[in-house]
């Protein structure tokens, strides 16, 4: 394959538009197991996951437009059980996919950013 090439960086950071701080991270905190680290009236920050990515949640005045050009993968133990949590917290289904015999459910935040969720 040839020699690597270096990296121009080093992702730390993942951020989230977002037009309700408070119910966001309610919505987050709930699907990632994460606690909020620090907040203003624009940024909401939670601790570091493991490997050191952060997740911050940003306050934006115009609402989602497109389909979500990048997403997050989050992997569950309990599918409809996470389906059921999702749907509690606001969240939407988008719809169920099986491609080469992996599955996932596409779902949707609050303010429509879309997150797969995969079977672990």
């Amino acid at each position: 394959m040839g020699e690597q090439s270096k990296a121009l960086g080093v992702l730390t950071q993942l951020g989230i538009d977002v037009s309700d701080l408070g119910r966001a991270e309610v919505f987050y905190s709930e699907l990632l197991g994460v606690k909020r680290a620090e907040a203003n009236d624009q940024y909401l920050n939670f601790e570091a996951l493991p490997g050191n990515l952060t997740i911050y949640l940003q306050k934006v005045p115009e609402g989602k437009t497109s389909k979500t050009r990048m997403h997050i993968d989050v992997v569950v133990e309990d599918m409809e059980r996470a389906l059921e949590r999702v749907d509690a917290l606001g969240g939407r289904r988008l719809g169920s996919f099986l491609e080469d015999g992996e599955g996932w459910t596409v779902v949707a935040d609050p303010d429509g950013n879309e997150l797969c969720l995969l079977q672990g």
